[in-house]
C-alpha cells in the first residue's frame, strides 16, 4: 500500500516525526480553502505551482490570513512579522504537504472504505453531498491513513545506543554554580560623549544600515460597507427569513445494529432477525439491570462507524447544537420514525428494520424546534448584509466620490449632500513606506496589503478608488485616495526623519547606535580593569573592594551575585540566576573551583565569574534508575529523528519543482 522513495529508511523517520503536524496543518489548509466560496477578481489566478499542485491567489491569501490569525491567537499580536515572512511560512507548509503526499500512495478504494468505517463519525462535519467538501474530507483521511501506515512500520526501529544515553546523562547532570560581578551595558551609556565628527564618520562607514525605502503621503476618504447597512434593514431581513434562524427539532440516540449480509436473501434476513430478537431480549434485560447502553453498543453493534463511540449517531444539519444530534431527514425513514414519533427519552425500542439490518435504538434526548432571537442573530445578519448590500453601495458611493474630488477638492466633495449620512472624513496619512506595518489613518498592512500595493504604483496628483480586502476575500473598505507627495528611497541625510521613529532624525538614531556600541566596549574595559587588579587567589568579594566606577557611570557600586546550579545546554545560552551568556556557560565548565575569569560577554552585560561549586553526575544512580534511562532514550530518539528528518527533507525540498507567479498576479 505504501510506496517509498529510495531514501526509505529516512522517509520513515521523517513521517513519524511530523505526520500529526501535517494532518493538523492540512486540516487547516483544506478547511480554509473550502470555507469561503466567494472569489474576487484575480482570486482564480494560479500564483504557485509546487510539485504539480496549483495554489490560486484567493486560496493563498486566505492561508496567509490564517497564519496571522494563529499568531495573534497564540498571544503574538504585538509582533510585526513581515508579510514576506508569513508568505514563506505558507509556502513551506504547502511544500511539506506535497512531499508528504508524494511519498505515500493510498488507493481510492481504501480511502472510501475508511470513510464508511473508521472515519464515518467525522464525515458529519462535512456536507457529504457536496463534491468539493467530500473531496477535502477524502484528502484529510488520505493523510491520516498514510501517517498510521508509516507509524506501524517505524515502531520497531531503535536508533539510540547505551553509550549515547550515558553520555547524555553526564551532560545533563554535570552542573556548575558561579559567583559573578555584572557590568551592565546601559550603566555606561551616560558616560559616552559623541561628537558631530564621530557621528558623521560612523554614518559614512555604516550607510547601508540606514538605507530607507520609498515613502508616500496620501489624502484619503474611507467608505466603510458597514455604514451602508442600517438597523432597519437588519431587522427586516430577520423578519422575512426567520427560517434561516430556526434550529429544527432534533434528537440524540444510540443504536445497536445487527447487519444484513450484502444482497441478503429472505432466508438470510430471517436468520438475522432471529439473532436480533435474542440480542434485543438480552439488551433490555441488561439495561434494566443498570448496564450502560453505550457499553452494550460497543460490544454488540455491527455498525463499524458508530460502535466505537457507543452507538452514537450524528446528523449534518448546520444549525444543530454541538453533540450527537440529528434532525429529520438525516436518517433512513424507519429509524427516523422510531426516534421522532414512537420513542420517549430513556426508552429502548423494539427491532427497527431498515435496508442495513435490524436496529435496537435508545432515545437519549429530544430538542424541540427553536427560533433564534433577533439579538442572537443580529451580528450574523449584519455581516451578511455588509457583503451583500453594503459592499455594492460603498463601491457606488466611492465611484461618485471619485468623480466629485476630480472637480472639487476633497473637503468640498466630502460635504456633498450625497454623503451627508455617512460622516465621511478627509485625512492625510503622513509619510509611510511600502514595508510599514501600519498605515497612518488607514490601518494594519495585514488588512490593507492591496491598498499599499496600489498606492505605490500611483503617480503624484492622481486620485483613484482602492479596494481593500480581508484575508478571506471579503471586502473591508473602499478608499478614494490621492497621492500628495512621494520621496524616493535610498541613503538619507543625517538631518532627515528616521522612518522607524518619526519623532527622531537619522542623526539621533546614529548617535544612539554609537552610544550602545561604545557603552558595551566601556563595560568590557571596566571589567578588564578590575580583573587586572586581582592578586594571588583573591575571591570576587576581595577583588570588588578595589573597584572604583569610571566617571559618568550611573551604577556607582557593584555587588557579587550568585547563580543557581546549571548545566550546559545545546539550545539555550541562559544561565539560571545570571542571565544570557554562552561565553559564561562554557567557561564555567573549563575552570577549577575558586578560579576567577573574564570578562565574558552576555546579551546585555559583561561578567567576571568565579566557579564556586561543581556537581558531578551520579553514575551509580544512573545505573540503578531505568526510568531515567528511558526518559533520556526518548529525548535522544526524538532529537536524532529531527536531525535525520532535516537532512532528508532539505534534500527533497531542493528537488521540489516550484513556479512562483505571485508578483505577476498581485
Amino acid at each position: 500500500m505504501i510506496v517509498f522513495l529510495r531514501e526509505k529508511f529516512i522517509a520513515q523517520i521523517f513521517m513519524w516525526i511530523i505526520a500529526i503536524v501535517f494532518v493538523i496543518g492540512s486540516f487547516l489548509l483544506y478547511t480554509t480553502m473550502s470555507g469561503n466560496s466567494s472569489a474576487g477578481p484575480g482570486d482564480d489566478d494560479v500564483v504557485l505551482k509546487i510539485n504539480g499542485a496549483k495554489v490560486r491567489r484567493g486560496e493563498f491569501e486566505r492561508l496567509v490570513s490564517n497564519h496571522l490569525q494563529r499568531q495573534q491567537q497564540q498571544g503574538q499580536a504585538g509582533l510585526t512579522t513581515e508579510r514576506e515572512e508569513i508568505e514563506q511560512q505558507v509556502i513551506e507548509q504547502i511544500i511539506q504537504e506535497q512531499i508528504y503526499l508524494n511519498n505515500t500512495q493510498i488507493s481510492d478504494a481504501e480511502i472510501e472504505a475508511s470513510i464508511r468505517g473508521d472515519y464515518s463519525h467525522l464525515l458529519a462535519a462535512y456536507n457529504a453531498s457536496n463534491p468539493q467538501e467530500r473531496n477535502y474530507f477524502r484528502q484529510i483521511v488520505r493523510l491520516q491513513m498514510s501517517f498510521e501506515a508509516l507509524r506501524s512500520q517505524f515502531e520497531g526501529l531503535d536508533l539510540i545506543t547505551d553509550t549515547e544515553i550515558e553520555n547524555e546523562y553526564r551532560i545533563q547532570n554535570d552542573k556548575a554554580k558561579l559567583k559573578y560581578i555584572q557590568f551592565q551595558h546601559t550603566s555606561y551609556t551616560s558616560a559616552v560623549n559623541v561628537e558631530d565628527a564621530d557621528t558623521a564618520a560612523y554614518f559614512e562607514e555604516h550607510k547601508e544600515d540606514y538605507k530607507i525605502d520609498d515613502r508616500i503621503n496620501l489624502r484619503v476618504i474611507k467608505l466603510d460597507p458597514r455604514d451602508f447597512v442600517t438597523d432597519e434593514s437588519v431587522r427586516a431581513y430577520y423578519e422575512e427569513r426567520k427560517g434561516e434562524f430556526t434550529t429544527p427539532e432534533a434528537v440524540k440516540a444510540r443504536h445497536i445494529l445487527v447487519k444484513f449480509p450484502d444482497s441478503a436473501s429472505d432466508e438470510q434476513k430471517a436468520e438475522v432477525k432471529g439473532r436480533a430478537e435474542e440480542l434485543l431480549e438480552k439488551v433490555k434485560t441488561e439495561v434494566e439491570a443498570g448496564t450502560d447502553f453505550a457499553d452494550l453498543a460497543k460490544e454488540h453493534s455491527e455498525d463499524a462507524g458508530s460502535a466505537p463511540s457507543g452507538g452514537a449517531l450524528r446528523g449534518r444539519h448546520p444549525k444543530l447544537p454541538p453533540g450527537d444530534y440529528f434532525a429529520r431527514g438525516d436518517m433512513v425513514a424507519p429509524f427516523e420514525k422510531a426516534c421522532f414519533e414512537e420513542l420517549q427519552p430513556g426508552e429502548v425500542s423494539g427491532l427497527v428494520e431498515s435496508q442495513f439490518g435490524f436496529h435496537i435504538i435508545k432515545l437519549e434526548e429530544r430538542k424541540p424546534e427553536e427560533i433564534q432571537t433577533f439579538d442572537a442573530a443580529e451580528r450574523e445578519i449584519r455581516d451578511k448584509l455588509i457583503q451583500i448590500d453594503g459592499v455594492d453601495e460603498a463601491k457606488t458611493a466611492a465611484e461618485y466620490l471619485l468623480f466629485d474630488v476630480e472637480y472639487q477638492d476633497f473637503e468640498a466633495a466630502a460635504k456633498g449632500e450625497r454623503y451627508s449620512d455617512l460622516s465621511v472624513l478627509v485625512q492625510d496619512t503622513g509619510w509611510f513606506s511600502e514595508d510599514a506595518t501600519n498605515i497612518p489613518q488607514v490601518g494594519s498592512k495585514w488588512t490593507y496589503r492591496s491598498f499599499i500595493d496600489k498606492v505605490f504604483n500611483m503617480e503624484v496628483g492622481v486620485s483613484d478608488i482602492i479596494e481593500a480586502k480581508k484575508g478571506n476575500g471579503d471586502i473591508e473598505a473602499y478608499f478614494v485616495a490621492r497621492v500628495l507627495e512621494k520621496k524616493i528611497g535610498g541613503i538619507p541625510a543625517l538631518e532627515d526623519t528616521w522612518t522607524a521613529s518619526p519623532k527622531r532624525t537619522v542623526k539621533e538614531q546614529v548617535v544612539e547606535d554609537i552610544k550602545k556600541e561604545r557603552a558595551k566596549q566601556m563595560a568590557r574595559e571596566d571589567a578588564q580593569r578590575l580583573l587586572s587588579l586581582r592578586s594571588g587567589g583573591e575571591s570576587l568579594e576581595d577583588l570588588l573592594k578595589k573597584y572604583e566606577a569610571p566617571e559618568g557611570v550611573t551604577k556607582k557600586e557593584q555587588s557579587v551575585e550568585e547563580s543557581r546550579l546549571f548545566a550546559i545546554s545545546p539550545t539555550s545560552d541562559f544561565v539560571s540566576g545570571l542571565g544570557s551568556s554562552r561565553e559564561v556557560m562554557f567557561a564555567a565548565f573549563n575552570m577549577n573551583i575558586d578560579a576567577v575569569g573574564g570578562p565574558f560577554a552576555g546579551n546585555d552585560s559583561e561578567y567576571l565569574i568565579q566557579l564556586v561549586e561543581r556537581q558531578e553526575p551520579d553514575m551509580e544512580k544512573f545505573e540503578n534508575d531505568p526510568a531515567e534511562k528511558t526518559k533520556i532514550r526518548r529525548s535522544l530518539l526524538q532529537s536524532k529523528k529531527n536531525q535525520v528528518f532535516n537532512s532528508w527533507y532539505n534534500t527533497l525540498k531542493k528537488r521540489a519543482q516550484i513556479t512562483d507567479n505571485r508578483s505577476e498576479s498581485s
